[in-house]
């Protein structure tokens, strides 16, 4: 089996969101109600200037439907409503998780939410290699 490759998380997302496009095209060709809708794009990650900075697409979704928490090097956003879509209602939700490159203070971190778009600013840590601590002699 020299040909078996391991694939990345990444490429299993994408996977994931293709059989998923799949499955609902073919419950619309059939009139059924979807079963996945898309409601978050991907999360980009990339550093500019002094700050980390996470963007994500979210659709049909208000601010008050995202939770943003930042826990030492993590990054969870997370987000549920409930949607009435004819005679269902139903309940679309998305968790996206990050680790940081180093731990962020979370008092310093801001959030916009403009258009669709939700930017999150991580402040760079001011000292990620920590500190030397010199050890005096008695």
């Amino acid at each position: 089996m020299p040909d078996l490759k391991l694939w990345s998380q990444t490429e299993l997302e994408k996977l994931k969101r293709n059989v998923d496009r799949l499955f609902d095209d073919l419950c619309r060709d059939f009139d059924l109600p979807t079963m996945h809708h898309q409601v978050v794009g991907d999360l980009k990650f990339f550093e500019q200037g002094e700050d980390f900075v996470a963007t994500m697409k979210i659709a049909h979704m208000d601010p008050e439907d995202v939770m943003i928490t930042v826990h030492e090097n993590r990054l969870l956003i997370a987000g549920e409503t409930k949607v009435k879509e004819g005679p269902c209602r139903e309940s679309r939700m998305f968790r996206r998780e990050v680790r940081l490159p180093c731990k962020v203070d979370p008092e310093d971190v801001k959030a916009v939410f403009d258009d669709g778009i939700l930017e999150i600013r991580l402040p760079r840590c001011k000292n990620p290699h920590g500190r030397i601590v010199r050890i005096v002699r008695k």
